[in-house]
């Protein structure tokens, strides 16, 4: 599941600058990491669409339309 790529160090780096909480650098990580919504609402014990609310919030503080440009923003150079 996890990609080698986007260690856990450079995704701090970059999703820092965006002032996202405790729980949305927690929840992008794992999205980043190839982790699905469902996956991720089970792991934390909530809903599905409590984990999307989340990422509709990520997505606006990050300034990307989805989750493809927000894993970019993280394998950029």
């Amino acid at each position: 599941m996890n990609n080698s790529e986007i260690t856990k160090e450079k995704y701090l780096v970059v999703a820092r600058k965006f002032g996202f909480t405790k729980r949305e650098l927690e929840l992008g990580y794992l999205k980043v990491s190839g982790f699905s919504n469902r996956r991720i609402a089970y792991m934390f014990g909530i809903s599905e669409q409590t984990v999307k609310n989340h990422f509709t919030h990520i997505y606006e503080k990050a300034w990307v339309p989805g989750r493809k440009e927000f894993r970019e923003l993280f394998t950029e150079e």
